[in-house]
C-alpha cells in the first residue's frame, strides 16, 4: 500500500501493507500471501537489481498503473533522475529482508534478543517477546553541512523585487504587529519571498542548535506560560488561538509542543509564523520537536510536498536539519515536564508484536534523570535502536493500566505507559505534572493520569483533518508565588477556512508536487 525511502533517499522499503487477505485474490493481500513483510526492501524490479537506486528511480519503475476511478487519472508521475520508464506488466518484484546494522536503519523497527521466559518479570509475556539494551547517546555540538552550504546559496539569491506581502529582514524587522500582519498576509495567499524564507529558517536554526535537548523555562511570579499542542498546519485555527491566548512576551511565554506541520495544507505558513516568534522572542518562545518533525513523516504527510510547491525542493533539506536541532522537551519552573509524546520507556527494552492492554510489565528499576535527557543527543532521525529515549519522548502514549505495554501505533519500539510509570518518573525528578500532546482529545485536553501527579494531554488542532469534530485547547500555567497554578484551559472550535482539504500536499493528495497527470 505504501513504500518509504531510507533517510538518505536510497532504496525502497515496504512501509504499509495489509497483513491479511480479505478475500481470495485480494490485491491488497497478495504480497502478504507471497511472504512479503513490512520492512522488506525492494531488491529487483523485472529482473533489474535496484537495491542501490534512489527511491524515486525505483518508484518510477513500479509506477502505479491503476486509475483513480473518480478522477480518471493516473495516481503518480515520474520524478527520478534516471528517467526510468514503468516496467512492463506482468512484472516480478523481488524483496529482501535486510539484517539491519544500527547505522543503516531504514524505518521505525526495533530489534533485540529473545527474552528469557524463566525470568519472573517476563513470565506473562508472549514467547516471541524480545529484549534490548536501553541507550542514551550523549549530546555533541550540532553542526549542519546542509545549513552551512545554504548560507552562500541564500546570499546569492536576488533581493525580492516586490514590497507587496510579508518580508523578513532580520530580527530587528520583527515585532508583534509585524508577525500578526505576516499571518494575515499568509491567509490571503501571500508568502515570504524565497530569500527571506530561507534566511528566517537559518536564523531560527542558529538559535535552536544552541539549546539543550531538554530546555528550562522560568516563569516569574505573577507571569504565565501557555502550552500549545499539535497544530498540524491549520492556519486559521492557529490565528484564532493567538487571539485568545495573546502573543508571546516576557509576561506570556509560549511552549509549542510539536507537530507543527503535516496534513493541514498551511503547514508552511504555520511553521514560518512559529519561527518568526522564535527569532523575535528567543528567550520567551520555546519549541519541542514532535513525531511529525521527521523526514519520513514529512515525505508522506505533506509538509515536504508543500515546501516543494510553495518554494523549492532544496528547502526540505534545511527543514530536516532544523527539526533535528529542535529540543525534545522543556521543564517549566522545575515543576512541569512538557513533551510531545511521553516519558522514558522500559529498561531493558522488552517488545512483543501486537497490542494487548491486559498484559503489562514493570520495566524500569532505574529512573532516568532530567540531566540525562538534557545532555542526550537529538540531532538525528527517530530510531529505536540508536536512541530509544528520543522515540519514547516523541511517540509514546499513556494508558490506564499500570506498567508498560506495546503501542498500537505503526511500528515496534513504541510503548504505552501507565499511571505508576508517570508517577515514578515525576517523583524521581521532583516534578508535579506532565503536559504532553500527540493524541486527539474530544475536548482538546484530557487528564489521562490524574491524582497527585497528573499527566495531561493538550491538543490544539480543532476538527483534526477536517473530520474528527474535536475541540482544541491550550493550557495556561501561572506562577502565583509559591508554585505554578493550573493549568487553565482555553478551548476553541474549528474556524472556517478556504476549501483546501487536509492532506492536499500528502503523497497521493491533489496538490502533491508529483501531481495527477492526465492519462
Amino acid at each position: 500500500m505504501a513504500y518509504a525511502p531510507s533517510t538518505s533517499g536510497k532504496g525502497a522499503m515496504v512501509w504499509e501493507m495489509n497483513e491479511k487477505s480479505r478475500y481470495p485474490g485480494d490485491p491488497q493481500g497478495q504480497a502478504w500471501v507471497a511472504g512479503v513483510k513490512q520492512g522488506f526492501l525492494v531488491k529487483s524490479v523485472g529482473g533489474v537489481d535496484v537495491s542501490n537506486y534512489e527511491f524515486w528511480d525505483i518508484m518510477d519503475m513500479m509506477d502505479d498503473k491503476i486509475k483513480d476511478n473518480s478522477a480518471g487519472k493516473f495516481q503518480s508521475g515520474g520524478q527520478g533522475t534516471m528517467g526510468n520508464k514503468p516496467a512492463e506488466l506482468p512484472v516480478a518484484i523481488e524483496y529482501a529482508e535486510l539484517k539491519v546494522d544500527e547505522g543503516e536503519w531504514l524505518g521505525m523497527e526495533s530489534t533485540g534478543d529473545k527474552v528469557d521466559m524463566r525470568d519472573a518479570r517476563f513470565a506473562d509475556l508472549p514467547s516471541d517477546a524480545t529484549i534490548k539494551e536501553y541507550r542514551i547517546p550523549k549530546a555533541v555540538p550540532i553542526a549542519s553541512e546542509v545549513v552551512e552550504a545554504l548560507r552562500g546559496y541564500v546570499a546569492s539569491l536576488p533581493e525580492p523585487s516586490s514590497a507587496d506581502g510579508p518580508r523578513y529582514n532580520g530580527k530587528a524587522s520583527l515585532s508583534g504587529d509585524s508577525i500578526k500582519a505576516m499571518i494575515q498576509d499568509f491567509k490571503v495567499g501571500k508568502l515570504l519571498p524565497l530569500k527571506d524564507a530561507y534566511q528566517l529558517a537559518i536564523d531560527a536554526f542558529d538559535i535552536l542548535k544552541k539549546e539543550k535537548t531538554l530546555g528550562r523555562v522560568t516563569v516569574p511570579e505573577g507571569k504565565k506560560v501557555t502550552v500549545v499542542g499539535d497544530l498540524h498546519g491549520q492556519l486559521w485555527d492557529f490565528d484564532f488561538m493567538l487571539g485568545l491566548a495573546g502573543l508571546p512576551s516576557a509576561d506570556n511565554q509560549f511552549v509549542f509542543n510539536g507537530d507543527f506541520v503535516d496534513r493541514g495544507p498551511w503547514s508552511v505558513e504555520v511553521v514560518f509564523s512559529l519561527l518568526a516568534f522564535k527569532v523575535w522572542q528567543p528567550d520567551h518562545v520555546f519549541m519541542n520537536r514532535g513525531a511529525h518533525e521527521a523526514e519520513m513523516a514529512n515525505h508522506f504527510y505533506g509538509f515536504f510536498g508543500e515546501l516543494e510547491v510553495k518554494y523549492e525542493k532544496k528547502m526540505t533539506e534545511l527543514f530536516a536539519d532544523l527539526f533535528r536541532a529542535t529540543p525534545l522537551c522543556h521543564v517549566i519552573n522545575n515543576e512541569a515536564f512538557v513533551v510531545h509524546g511521553g516519558i522514558p520507556g522500559p529498561d531493558p527494552r522488552v517488545w512483543w508484536k501486537g497490542i494487548d492492554n491486559q498484559i503489562s510489565f514493570d520495566g524500569r528499576s532505574l529512573q532516568i534523570s532530567l540531566d540525562e535527557i538534557e545532555n542526550s543527543d537529538r540531532f538525528m532521525e527517530p530510531n529505536p535502536n540508536l536512541n530509544p529515549l528520543m522515540v519514547d519522548l516523541l511517540w509514546s502514549d499513556p494508558k490506564g493500566k499500570e506498567g508498560y505495554g506495546p503501542s498500537g501505533r505503526m511500528s515496534s519500539g513504541i510503548y504505552l505507559f501507565g499511571p505508576d510509570v508517570s508517577k515514578n518518573f515525576m517523583v524521581h525528578n521532583k516534578l508535579r505534572m506532565v503536559l504532553r500532546s500527540h493524541e486527539v482529545k474530544a475536548q482538546g485536553f484530557r487528564y489521562d493520569h490524574d491524582g497527585e501527579y497528573p499527566l495531561i494531554t493538550i491538543f490544539s488542532a480543532p476538527n483534526y483533518v477536517d473530520k474528527a469534530g474535536n475541540l482544541a485547547a491550550v493550557a495556561v500555567l501561572t506562577n502565583t508565588g509559591s508554585q505554578l497554578q493550573g493549568p487553565e484551559f482555553l478551548q476553541y472550535a474549528a474556524q472556517p477556512h478556504p476549501d483546501v482539504p487536509s492532506g492536499a500536499y500528502a503523497v497521493g493528495g491533489p496538490l502533491h508536487p508529483d501531481g495527477l497527470v492526465e492519462a
